[in-house]
């Protein structure tokens, strides 16, 4: 009964220091100062402020094209425009709209398969700074040969409100899943 209650001592324990070394990592996460430049920006959909962060990357010429990838299929051209701030030629010529992804595994294969087929070798993702690093994880996993520019949206802290802790909460257990999922695999391609 003893080494349970260890064991689940030191759970708790390694889960909130886990979640503490998240939290600090992606809120010390910042946007590269420095000139940006990319084949393409991917924009994963979700929370404020990643579309008007691509959309301002490529108007800023970090990269000639954009994927929106999980963009939902209700969503028009039109709300598309109101909310990047783009134009409809800028649109036409330099975005696509991926309407297959669902999740950020769904998000990595299409980039994957959009990259591949454009042959870009260079992306810069933007999404939700709490979301980065489980996004470069997948990314990285579907396209291990490309060079990945993190970009963070920022977010609210997880200590400012009980929502946006449970949130982070939520996004550091999914992050640590796929986490330790790509550990394994890469100690069984190693043996």
């Amino acid at each position: 009964m003893r080494l349970l209650q260890a064991l689940a001592f030191l759970a708790v324990v390694s889960a909130l220091i886990g979640f503490g070394s998240f939290a600090g990592r992606v809120s010390g996460m910042n946007a590269p100062e420095s000139q940006l430049s990319a084949d393409a920006i991917i924009v994963l959909t979700g929370d404020a402020g990643r579309l008007q962060a691509g959309a301002a990357l490529l108007r800023n010429g970090a990269a000639p094209r954009m994927l929106i990838s999980g963009v939902h299929s209700t969503v028009s051209d039109g709300d598309i425009l109101t909310q990047s701030n783009l134009d409809q030629a800028q649109l036409d010529c330099c975005v696509t709209l991926d309407r297959q992804a669902h999740d950020t595994v769904g998000n990595a294969r299409e980039t994957a398969q959009w990259a591949s087929s454009n042959s870009y070798n260079r992306l810069i993702i933007v999404t939700s700074d709490y979301h980065l690093p489980r996004s470069l994880l997948e990314m990285k996993r579907a396209m291990p040969n490309t060079e990945l520019i993190a970009y963070p949206v920022r977010t609210s802290p997880p200590w400012e409100t009980p929502s946006t802790a449970r949130l982070w909460i939520q996004e550091y257990a999914k992050f640590a899943t796929v986490w330790m999922g790509s550990a394994l695999l890469d100690d069984r391609e190693q043996a």
